[in-house]
């Protein structure tokens, strides 16, 4: 079977702008998916800092309201003071005084440290605020642009599908998924020529009757290194390769090796 390496070098052009299409296609609503986790990511985060600033606030509170609590006490136990002409009873308010005061002086520290404490979360609260605001808006404009993206890839898959039916509709089934299986699995590139004895895809050394028999043209042959289709291309390794071919003897051995590599194009399954 002959085939036209022309046709096959531009189809391989055509598929491998056909995967990555589909790739991209893939792609639109997985980044958007990405997005939304990352905005639920935020969302969580900003959940628990309100619920933070809750606790906190209530914490403030109560601090504040036991250092009032302390400070009334105080006074109230002043002005007992004032009052009392019993001297043991004038000792029990002093004492008694001087826990108030050194209790509301505590009181006072706690409670600014956790007033100081509490305005930190409460800006990181409105900052993460503004995070979710920003994602959400970009979320929401992901989600409007995604059709749109996915239909204008598809166009494009549609037209490019076009072009590798055209340029296939020589092709049997079987040749074509190897081909295109070659194509994803070798980066684009599923044809190649040899040199010589030198497969220009993975640059290994073919089998001389192997490499005689793609110069023939008589058939398709694969690498049995790399899988790639093979094809005949002149150049400088020819005149070595003419003299390898005329100036030895082949044994039968090497003919049954040959024949081994000619007929095996399983490993394009390997990859």
């Amino acid at each position: 079977m002959t085939v036209n390496y022309d046709t096959l070098i531009e189809l391989q052009k055509v598929l491998a702008q056909m995967f990555e299409i589909e790739d991209k296609i893939k792609e639109i609503p997985r980044d958007l998916n990405v997005k939304e986790a990352v905005l639920q990511k935020t969302k969580l985060d900003y959940l628990e800092l309100s619920n933070k600033c809750d606790s906190l606030n209530k914490e403030v509170e109560n601090i504040y309201k036991s250092y009032i609590e302390a400070g009334q006490t105080k006074e109230a136990k002043e002005k007992q003071m004032e009052l009392t002409t019993l001297s043991r009873e004038y000792e029990n308010l002093a004492q008694e005084i001087e826990q108030a005061r050194t209790s509301e002086q505590n009181l006072l520290k706690v409670y600014n440290t956790r007033k100081k404490y509490l305005e930190e979360v409460q800006m990181k609260l409105q900052i993460t605020a503004d995070v979710v605001a920003s994602q959400t808006e970009e979320v929401e404009e992901e989600t409007e642009k995604k059709d749109s993206l996915i239909a204008e890839q598809n166009q494009l898959l549609e037209e490019i599908t076009a072009q590798k039916n055209e340029l296939s509709k020589d092709l049997s089934e079987d040749l074509l998924f190897k081909f295109e299986r070659i194509i994803r699995n070798k980066g684009g590139v599923g044809v190649v020529p040899i040199h010589g004895t030198i497969c220009q895809g993975c640059h290994m050394e073919l089998p001389q009757q192997f490499a005689n028999d793609v110069r023939k043209d008589e058939d398709i042959h694969f690498c049995p290194y790399c899988s790639r289709i093979l094809y005949y291309e002149p150049s400088e390794e020819d005149e070595r390769f003419e003299s390898s071919v005329h100036g030895d003897t082949h044994t039968e051995e090497d003919a049954d090796v040959a024949s081994d590599f000619i007929s095996s194009d399983e490993n394009i399954f390997g990859d």
